[in-house]
């Protein structure tokens, strides 16, 4: 087979960093997994992470922050699997570390981090320190560090570099960015210091190169050494692009021999962590501001995983290294795949920010919604199946679908059936609304895969009992979803009722003035999607909260785009009557009546369907059923359920 030329020239070429040779220009940026030990260490899992990563084709992985200081990891949720570097104890498994990726074929470098007061408290009777007593929004109050432990703080940044060094990386990130301790003191946000690290400008960056010229010392001149910064903190009194401009060849003249760009705050996960239908490239200006103002290489992130952006950014002189971050960890191959122009082949991030960042908040090892196996690598691993097996699949949601997927990749033959005409589920219902678009590609990529493993798709076609009969499969996976929930209320079945789901395929219009039943996530994006075609939408839910069932980093930007519409929301309200013009709830224990709309949309939640099941069990020595079939959840749990499925049959 031939493979085929890439189209992205710029994206493949070589770059040094210093004494650093990459191979091209993806770099894969430090991300919180959560995999190490109870201890800090890096265990197999977290070896196993990264490797793949750097076998996919990236040049340079940039293992997650280690702390550099013991009290600040002591504090931190170190029994949660976050790393350490400021003990020897640690090198045996870093240095494990570094061989496995340079054996996969890339560089490898690490983050040194100290979160100052951006951090995660175990113990109320420990403050965090940072340059002055300012909490980071949601922190403890932390305590300002004096002279001596500042003095402390950088030597054990050059202490880290230099275990770094022993244990095999081939650069050293510095983590100064997003909030945390270097980052602090940089910005006059946090810093209020009156002695000379603070002040003005040039006091508040005596700590960074303080750092770096520590650094540099422990390290030797050949060692390559990353800063990483927001350029723009996005909040006010923060650092604008102006001043990093300013800063940066004062960086660079540390001992800085790359910046690597990004924005924002910790806590501004819109833009450190960008979602679903926000900006891509949104960081592209500032970086392309800075590369004007230095002559080392600049690294830019920021949902940077279109590779046509990518190789404009790059033509353009805007920088010189492209940051992919959650697009690696949805495909680990997304370089190879570039490279090789195999573009249908790559299993695209959606942005969704469920398994990755979700997990992180959540404190548990982190996953991919796209990507089940993230994280999971050799456990995941995908092996022929013996004896090779006839099954059915009922259903082409992303749970039907993945099972599928993966079924015929070990080799099964597999048939599809959809009772629709397309395929997608609750998944293609949900990519409608605004601001979901990309969650489209994901769907084209199982659509693709479905085809090239050979799993026969029967569109408009539902799996019954007697097909079950006629065709004797060996087994049936039953991932027949779920259906819209008609609570048994006076008026719900009148005409000017509409299902949401009908709504946003168009099946059903609605009057101009519109209320929406329910605000959990379906009722908040169909009440976005009306907004959009200006409507005049109110959406009437019964908890304190809407949106209450999504994970809290999708809410926040579910939120986030609600408050950018005219869409009014009544909370704590219990429909009890769907009227003519309205409906009738409950509300502190008074009925009232919000009516003047034209049309009601039951947004009323969603109950499994799963008659098959019970109706094959006789019929079938196999039946699995995965998915809402089985209990009403996300999209992360039907795919996770759809991938496990797949490799245990």
């Amino acid at each position: 087979m031939v493979k085929k030329k890439t189209v992205f020239k710029n994206l493949f070429s070589p770059l040094n960093i210093k004494s650093m040779e990459l191979k091209n220009r993806i770099v894969m940026p430090p991300m919180t997994t959560l995999l190490a030990s109870a201890e800090g260490e890096v265990t197999d899992r977290y070896i196993d992470f990264y490797t793949t990563r750097a076998r996919g084709g990236a040049a340079l992985i940039t293992a997650e922050a280690v702390d550099v200081h013991p009290y600040t990891h002591d504090l931190l949720l170190a029994d949660r699997g976050f790393t350490g570097i400021y003990d020897d104890r640690f090198l045996p498994g870093l240095n494990s570390l570094t061989d496995s990726i340079h054996t996969a074929g890339a560089k490898v470098s690490v983050q040194l981090q100290h979160p100052g007061a951006a951090m995660f408290m175990v113990d109320s009777s420990k403050p965090p320190v940072a340059p002055s007593a300012v909490p980071s929004p949601g922190a403890p109050l932390p305590k300002a560090l004096t002279i001596t432990e500042i003095r402390e703080v950088v030597l054990a940044f050059g202490n880290g570099a230099k275990r770094a060094k022993e244990a095999g990386f081939d650069a050293v990130d510095v983590h100064g960015a997003h909030g945390y301790l270097i980052a602090q003191f940089m910005s006059a946000f946090y810093n209020r210091r009156t002695d000379g690290y603070g002040g003005d400008l040039r006091g508040r960056i005596r700590f960074p190169i303080e750092v770096l010229r520590e650094i540099r010392k422990n390290v030797g001149e050949d060692f390559p050494i990353i800063f990483r910064f927001s350029a723009d903190e996005r909040i006010p009194d923060g650092r604008t692009v102006e001043e990093s401009v300013a800063i940066a060849p004062l960086l660079v003249e540390a001992g800085a021999d790359c910046l690597s760009i990004t924005t924002g705050m910790n806590f501004q996960r819109l833009c450190t962590v960008p979602p679903m239908g926000h900006e891509k490239g949104l960081n592209i200006n500032a970086a392309a501001a800075v590369k004007q103002a230095v002559d080392v290489p600049v690294i830019v992130a920021g949902k940077m995983n279109d590779p046509i952006l990518a190789e404009s950014v790059l033509e353009g002189s805007k920088a010189d290294l492209i940051a992919i971050g959650r697009g690696l960890i949805a495909d680990p191959e997304l370089p190879t795949k570039l490279k090789e122009n195999q573009l249908d082949d790559i299993r695209w991030c959606i942005a969704c920010n469920q398994g990755c960042i979700g997990g992180l908040i959540a404190g548990v090892p982190f996953t991919c919604l796209v990507n089940p196996a993230a994280g999971r690598e050799q456990e995941m691993e995908l092996k022929l199946a013996s004896p090779a097996k006839k099954i059915l699949v009922a259903g082409g949601g992303p749970a039907g679908m993945e099972a599928a997927r993966v079924l015929a990749l070990r080799g099964h033959e597999v048939t599809l059936y959809e009772q629709h005409g397309y395929i997608g589920g609750q998944f293609y219902l949900a990519s409608l609304p605004p601001l979901k678009q990309e969650i489209s590609p994901y769907l084209k990529y199982l659509e693709v895969q479905l085809d090239k493993t050979g799993v026969e798709v029967l569109l408009e076609q539902a799996l019954t009992p007697s097909i079950v009969a006629d065709v004797s499969p060996d087994a049936v996976v039953v991932a027949t979803g779920s259906r819209q929930r008609k609570p048994d209320m006076r008026g719900i079945d009148g005409d000017n009722v509409v299902l949401a789901h009908d709504v946003l395929t168009g099946k059903a219009r609605t009057g101009k003035k519109v209320l929406v039943a329910g605000g959990g996530q379906v009722g908040c994006e169909t009440a976005r999607f009306l907004d959009k075609y200006e409507k005049q939408v109110t959406i009437v839910e019964m908890k304190p909260d809407p949106a209450f069932e999504v994970s809290k980093v999708p809410r926040e930007a579910l939120l986030h785009s609600l408050k950018q519409t005219q869409i009014r929301i009544l909370t704590s309200r219990t429909i009890k009557e769907v009227v003519r013009n309205g409906v009738v709830v409950e509300h502190q224990g008074r009925r009232e009546t919000v009516g003047d709309v034209d049309t009601i949309v039951n947004a009323l939640g969603v109950v499994s369907i799963n008659n098959l099941a019970d109706e094959i069990k006789d019929m079938v020595s196999e039946v699995h059923v995965i998915g809402d079939a089985g209990k009403v959840g996300n999209a992360l749990n039907a795919i996770a359920e759809g991938a496990e499925i797949g490799r245990q049959i």
